[in-house]
């Protein structure tokens, strides 16, 4: 009987050293999965954080580029109707000259001077 318990607590001790040795495998297997862990996030980031920086780089420049386009666009807008009322002014000022001219023509001519504007009426005294 001897013999028995002492095989039986070797064996038992042998099964808690090799547990506990597979238990620090484990702790260890954990910790340095962990760390790896650790590490592939950081090196995401960092990642995102130069894609970021590119991407953000890339907007910028090209904001750049359509604001110059909008700019050079709102400047020839701005060439054109400048232009263009240059161009009406001359034909409304033609067409002034053109309607005055036809109006006079058909106008009798008289000696009376013609009444200043605001003449009528205001410049009267007031009956009391």
């Amino acid at each position: 009987m001897t013999g028995t318990l002492t095989n039986e607590i070797t064996r038992l001790c042998g099964e808690i050293a090799a547990l506990h040795q597979s238990r620090a495998t484990l702790c260890d297997s954990l910790v340095q999965g962990r760390d790896d862990l650790k590490e592939a996030v950081s090196q995401m980031q960092a990642g995102f954080r130069s894609a970021h920086a590119e991407m953000a780089n890339q907007t910028r420049a090209r904001l750049r580029e359509f604001s110059a386009h909008v700019s050079q666009a709102v400047q020839n807008l701005r060439e054109g109707v400048r232009v263009f009322r240059e161009q009406t002014l001359g034909d409304v000022a033609g067409a002034r000259r053109a309607w005055c001219a036809n109006i006079l023509a058909q106008r009798p001519a008289t000696n009376v001077a013609p009444e200043p504007p605001g003449a009528t009426g205001r410049n009267k005294k007031k009956k009391r």
